[in-house]
Formats: structure tokens, sequence, C-alpha cells
């Protein structure tokens, strides 16, 4: 029985310059901790625990029925 959608880590052990995945992994480590800083400048920057946010769901209009006179003219 074998899983042939599943792929071993060991066909990507050499991929990255002979260091396994560790270089690739730390690449993506680094960006997550890149955009993790960027994340904290921008909430104090903007306050962001001072912000609130409002959710408004649309409301159905209600079909005014004509008043009777004006469908008999």
């Amino acid at each position: 029985m074998s899983n042939f959608g599943r792929t071993s880590i060991r066909t990507y052990r050499d991929s990255f310059e002979r260091t396994g995945c560790a270089k690739g992994c730390m690449i993506h480590l680094v960006l997550l901790g890149l955009i993790g800083f960027a994340v904290l400048v921008w909430a104090i920057k903007n306050r962001a625990w001072e912000l609130r946010v409002t959710v408004e769901l649309p409301v159905a209009k209600k079909v005014e029925e004509a008043p009777p006179e004006a469908e008999a003219k």
C-alpha cells in the first residue's frame, strides 16, 4: 500500500543548496515575522485598539401599496 498523492520530505532534503528545507523554512519564517512587524507598526500608528467596526445589514424595502384612488384613474 503506497501513498500515491503524498510526497516524502526526503524528496526535498537536498533541494535548498544542500541544507535541507531549513533554509527554505527560515525564509518563510522571516517573511512572516516581517509581516507581523508591519501589522504591529500599523496598529500602533493607527491606534487600532480604538477603532470600531460597524456592520450594517441591508434591510429589504417594503413595497408600498398605491392608494385605491390612484388605481381608478
